[in-house]
């Protein structure tokens, strides 16, 4: 009878270990979002660049990738605004307050294949040269990490 105890105490904390670590796997960040497209913009132009999202496989939740002109809380002011996106079938799109970013985003933990997504941006008052947003490119999927990356755009003379 000891025995047989000592068995089923070893397979509980089994499970348990196992139940502990699910999560965990789970959770893995997802992959960065990378820009495809550098368009050089003057003051007052609009362009288009693109940004590859990669799979997903699921699970449960919301996968969201964004692109942000500026950083949610933060002063910096990057001189561009995201005033549109083109997000594949089935995703919801959402432009944020001022054009200051735009989201991808799938509900209920669907899987989904590579896609790109093409943000629409206006230099308003960008400095002249390379703009660089260290982590203006955000994935995140429920209870992950989120993965930032980095954008470039171009300013130049009228």
């Amino acid at each position: 009878m000891t025995q047989f105890h000592a068995k089923r105490r070893c397979h509980a904390w089994t499970v348990a270990l196992m139940l502990a670590v699910a999560p965990a796997a789970q959770a893995q960040a997802p992959e960065p979002l990378q820009q495809l497209d550098f368009p050089v913009l003057a003051r007052g132009e609009s362009g288009q660049f693109r940004v590859q999202v990669p799979a997903h496989a699921g699970g449960e939740g919301v996968s969201a990738y964004s692109v942000h002109a500026t950083i949610p809380g933060a002063d910096h002011d990057t001189g561009y605004r995201f005033f549109a996106v083109d997000c594949p079938a089935g995703f919801k799109q959402n432009v944020h307050t001022g054009d200051r970013g735009v989201v991808c985003y799938l509900s209920g933990g669907v899987p989904h294949p590579p896609f790109t997504m093409t943000v629409s941006v206006r230099n308003i008052a960008a400095a002249y040269g390379e703009t660089r947003q260290e982590d203006g490119l955000r994935s995140v999927t429920l209870y992950g990490e989120v993965t930032r990356a980095p954008w470039f755009l171009y300013g130049v003379m009228p």
